[in-house]
């Protein structure tokens, strides 16, 4: 069986056809048990999590019966067959290596990461690339109605949002600024309190030879900051767009990003 987290949930069998017939309950269950695929969980605690902590007084009979519609949809043939297993008090999802897409992700992306921490941008472009290829929307959009899945997804999405940013990083010491520039405004409009994308969208700008762009694009992220937060642009920025404006040379605003970044991933 394959499952897929990075969109709305779904899973599907070893050719890649989805599983008909999963009703929404059972695609919270079964995303709950991905969640903690290979491990036990009591039937009490499974109880907990499907009702949100309010279970009702039919919740246990109702997951014993969801338990064996998911068995019949996942192995028509033979329910006993199917990954979802009873154990001691509970169940367990018995998941192979690689069967969950999520997984594959956080593989490409840590390589990624390696690779540019090495210098080695090309590759770890084409690493963040295949990385969030995967992604089909907002991660568990469907199921986000069970409060341990929302928590997750939210966990994933940004996840997904640190990847796109890692790839405008690369892009820009490959030299790309022209070509992401348009990319880069429009994901530091939609992430308006995000500083890190607006300091690529700042360099982006002054190495196209827009440098009063830049500093406009500064002192935006300033007054949404102030206005929204309270708060000034962190130290970093601030330095970043002290040296646009002074004109140092852009590799060095460069090697200052990638550090500052490193450092904000590490915190």
């Amino acid at each position: 069986m394959l499952y897929a987290v990075l969109g709305p949930f779904s899973a599907m069998n070893d050719r890649g056809d989805a599983i008909a017939g999963l009703a929404a309950r059972h695609r919270q269950l079964l995303a709950l048990l991905v969640l903690n695929a290979n491990i036990a969980l009591h039937r009490d605690q499974l109880t907990g999590l499907l009702w949100n902590g309010r279970p009702t007084i039919s919740a246990p009979r109702n997951l014993t019966t969801y338990v064996a519609q998911v068995r019949r949809r996942l192995s028509p043939r033979d329910p006993s067959l199917s990954p979802v297993h009873t154990v001691k008090g509970g169940y367990l999802l018995s998941v192979r290596p690689g069967s969950v897409d999520v997984a594959e992700f956080n593989q490409w992306a840590a390589q990624g990461r390696i690779a540019r921490e090495n210098g080695d941008y090309h590759n770890a472009a084409r690493l963040f690339e295949k990385a969030l290829s995967l992604w089909r929307g907002d991660a568990l959009l469907d199921v986000r109605q069970i409060d341990r899945l929302r928590t997750w997804a939210e966990r994933l999405d940004e996840d997904r949002r640190a990847v796109t940013e890692d790839l405008f990083d690369v892009r820009l010491a490959l030299g790309h600024h022209r070509e992401i520039v348009g990319g880069l405004a429009q994901w530091a409009t939609r992430h308006p309190l995000r500083e890190r994308p607006h300091r690529q969208l700042m360099l982006a700008l002054h190495r196209s030879g827009r440098t009063h762009d830049a500093s406009a694009s500064y002192q935006r992220l300033r007054r949404t900051l102030v206005d929204r937060l309270g708060t000034e642009p962190s130290p970093d920025t601030q330095a970043l767009h002290q040296r646009i404006l002074t004109g140092e040379d852009p590799s060095s605003a460069a090697a200052r990003l990638r550090v500052a970044t490193q450092r904000a991933e590490r915190a």
